[in-house]
């Protein structure tokens, strides 16, 4: 079996994370929202918080080796929580004259999915080592 540049790694061996799948989709989201025209200066500083938080996140967490249970990483991210939150009730509580279901589609939909990317990614990072 060959082996890869790195001691221990078989090339063979691929193994992709949820975090590696999701940080990407929830920044994509959240610079949605910011860059979205029209969209309330909240909703944008919203969307930039949760940019910021997600891309610290992801490179805590891989800066430091990919641990289970990384309280660094999970403090970076715990900010884009209120941040989704925000985009999805400002959305409601600061309708601009769209119809409803526009809003839905446009502004509240895009929060719930960055509350839903997140929330996920924390309870990847919030695992515990199954053997102790």
């Amino acid at each position: 079996m060959s082996r890869g540049a790195r001691s221990g790694h078989d090339p063979g061996d691929v193994r992709v994370t949820l975090p590696t799948l999701l940080t990407p989709a929830a920044i994509v989201v959240a610079l949605y929202v910011a860059a979205r025209p029209g969209e309330p200066a909240g909703a944008r500083a919203a969307g930039v918080v949760a940019v910021v938080c997600l891309a610290t996140g992801y490179a805590v967490w891989h800066a430091r080796g990919q641990r289970l249970h990384d309280d660094a990483a999970i403090l970076a991210l715990l900010p884009a929580v209120p941040a989704a939150v925000w985009i999805t009730v400002g959305a409601l509580a600061l309708a601009h004259g769209e119809a409803a279901s526009r809003r839905l589609g446009l502004e509240v939909g895009p929060g719930i999915a960055l509350v839903g990317l997140t929330a996920t990614i924390l309870g990847y990072h919030g695992r515990h080592d199954p053997r102790s």
